[in-house]
Formats: C-alpha cells, sequence, structure tokens
C-alpha cells in the first residue's frame, strides 16, 4: 500500500503522524469512528475508506453501527456479506485477504512422506461472560453472536485420539473460561507448538482443518490458500458462500459429511490420485484470472484508487 500510495503522490502514514500536515489534505483510512478520528476531521481531515479485516464477531461495534458509520465515509472495504448493511451513499468495495503475488511455493515433501493431519490455528474464543451491549447486538444482529470457536475445537476433539494429528499455534497453555475443560484437554493433547513458517508447515501434511471464526458471505482468510501454496489439502468449514470464490474441486466441504467420523473415513481412504485431483484444481485455481482479487498489488491499487477518485473530485470542486 506504501509504494502505491507513494506512485501517485501520497503518503501512508499514521494519524499520530500527521500533525505537520495541513489537515485539508489528509485523507482518513479507518477501520472504525473513535476519537482519534473524530479529532482528525474536526481538524479538518477527509474520511476516505473504510477498511477493516475483523469479521462481525470480533468487529461487533462497527458492524452493529455499519450503516450510521460507514455513511461518513466516500469509499467502505469489507467482507461481501456487510454490503446490504452499508449505507448507500458510500462506494462499496468487496475485500479479500490480500496475499503475495505470485503466490509463494514451499518445497513440499511427497504425498507418502507426509503427515496425515494438521490444523494451524492460535488459541481464541470469546470469554464466558461478554458484554451486556454485545449480546443485544448479537440478538439484533445474528452474524455478531455467530462465532465458531466452539465448532473447531470440536473438530480437534474429534481427531486428537490420533497420533497422526497435529496441532501448532499460539495461546494452547491456557484455557478460555468459556471453553469446557474437556474440549481443551483434547487440543492440548494434539499441539505441536507455534507456527513460524505456516506455509512450510503445511506442505508437511497432506490434509489440514480450516475453521474460520465465523460463517459470513465472503469472510475467507488466508489459511486457505497458504494450503493451495504448500499443496495441502483443506478441510474446510466457514464462508457460506466459498464455492463463489474458489472451485469446490480444489477442497474437502466440511458440509458434506454427517459426522466427523464420516469425514475420517473418507481421508483414510483417499488415495494419491485422488490427491493430485485436488492439488492440480488448487494449482488451476492459483494460476487463473479469478486469483488476482487476492493479491496484495491489487488490493493495494483499489484502495490507491479510491483515494484517487476523492482526490480528482476535490479538484474538480476547486478544493
Amino acid at each position: 500500500m506504501r509504494v502505491a500510495a507513494a506512485e501517485h503522490g501520497f503518503k501512508l502514514t499514521t494519524l499520530e503522524d500527521v500533525d505537520s500536515a495541513e489537515p485539508r489534505e489528509v485523507l482518513v483510512i479507518a477501520d472504525t469512528w473513535d476519537r482519534r478520528v473524530q479529532r482528525a476531521v474536526a481538524k479538518g481531515a477527509t474520511l476516505a475508506v473504510l477498511l477493516s479485516f475483523d469479521p462481525p464477531v470480533l468487529a461487533w461495534q462497527l458492524y452493529y453501527d455499519l450503516e450510521k458509520i460507514s455513511a461518513r465515509f466516500a469509499h467502505t472495504f469489507l467482507w461481501e456479506g456487510a454490503r446490504e448493511r452499508v449505507a448507500p451513499i458510500t462506494w462499496f468495495h468487496p475485500l479479500y485477504a490480500p496475499v503475495p503475488c505470485p503466490p509463494q511455493r514451499p518445497t513440499g515433501l511427497p504425498w507418502t512422506s507426509r503427515g496425515f493431519l494438521v490444523a494451524v490455528h492460535d488459541n481464541h474464543a470469546l470469554p464466558r461472560h461478554v458484554s451486556i451491549p454485545r449480546l443485544i447486538a448479537g440478538l439484533r444482529y445474528r452474524p455478531i453472536a455467530r462465532e465458531r470457536y466452539q465448532a473447531r475445537l470440536r473438530a480437534f476433539e474429534a481427531f486428537a485420539k490420533r497420533d497422526d494429528f497435529d496441532l501448532f499455534g499460539k495461546g494452547w497453555g491456557r484455557r478460555e473460561p468459556s471453553v469446557a475443560p474437556e474440549l481443551h484437554a483434547a487440543a492440548v493433547r494434539a499441539y505441536r507448538g507455534e507456527a513460524n513458517d505456516r506455509p512450510g508447515l503445511l506442505a508437511k501434511y497432506r490434509f489440514a482443518l480450516v475453521y474460520e471464526s465465523t460463517r459470513f458471505p465472503g469472510y475467507i482468510s488466508d489459511l486457505i490458500l497458504d494450503c493451495f501454496f504448500a499443496r495441502c489439502i483443506p478441510i474446510y468449514s466457514g464462508a457460506p458462500d466459498i464455492a463463489q470464490y474458489i472451485p469446490p474441486s480444489a477442497f474437502i466441504d466440511v458440509r458434506q459429511f454427517q459426522s466427523f467420523p464420516e469425514l475420517e473415513r473418507f481421508l483414510v481412504r483417499t488415495t494419491e490420485d485422488d490427491a493430485r485431483r485436488y492439488v492440480d484444481a488448487a494449482h488451476a485455481f492459483l494460476i487463473s484470472p479469478a486469483f488476482e482479487s487476492w493479491c496484495a498489488e491489487r488490493f493495494a491499487r483499489d484502495l490507491v484508487e479510491a483515494l484517487l477518485h476523492l482526490r480528482a473530485a476535490a479538484d474538480a470542486n476547486g478544493l
């Protein structure tokens, strides 16, 4: 973003570092409407882009007041599920998780030398006691309450009995109060440490559990893409419209199975030839025009174009 902005005469910086700038020359990119943003606007800055990579289950205050907040910004970059909730006067841009392009391709192990199953997730769960305002917000806008951390833990529990299921991530040394002791104990049984090189780690396994933190249209984290880079077959549970973004032939959809034992039997019976079809489909997707939407350079270009649109409008009005 910084490089793309500089090519068009913009300097990307933080609000704390713009005190010396002429306020009317400042275009604000923000993920909320807080006091820092309000102070910048009071000094004469222009609200340019509302941008958040968090889904409603995390950025719940933003999504609860989204129509009111987005109405203040000329452009809004959010996940597709937010489209119907943003103000009609803002320019909506569907968001994709930006990744490097061309994608990194770690040297993976042959199929016969790979481990069976891996999960790479940090230990995140909502606290047992959430605030009353959040509870009310979740009742009025259901995606705020639609967290799937417990579903992720139940998947870990289902495979933790296997010696060839490995869990990596941060924070598994503690149990969140909202998590049942048996669920946390199952995760700890499979825990093998932190993951400093996620694609390189995935390249050592045949399959990976990819459980998003929520189900929200368009919210697809970069974990499934890392699986593709590593030639590891993702077992996906998350965005209900995943097939509109990624070919179903490139991943295993959890929704196709009635139970974890049924899923396990399917994985065990998957042959190397079967796996090659998944991997080839993922590779075809990565080299197709459809993958360009995830490129970091594409995201940066779209964001800068939004800023250029605002600058052109200001110039046309003599501002």
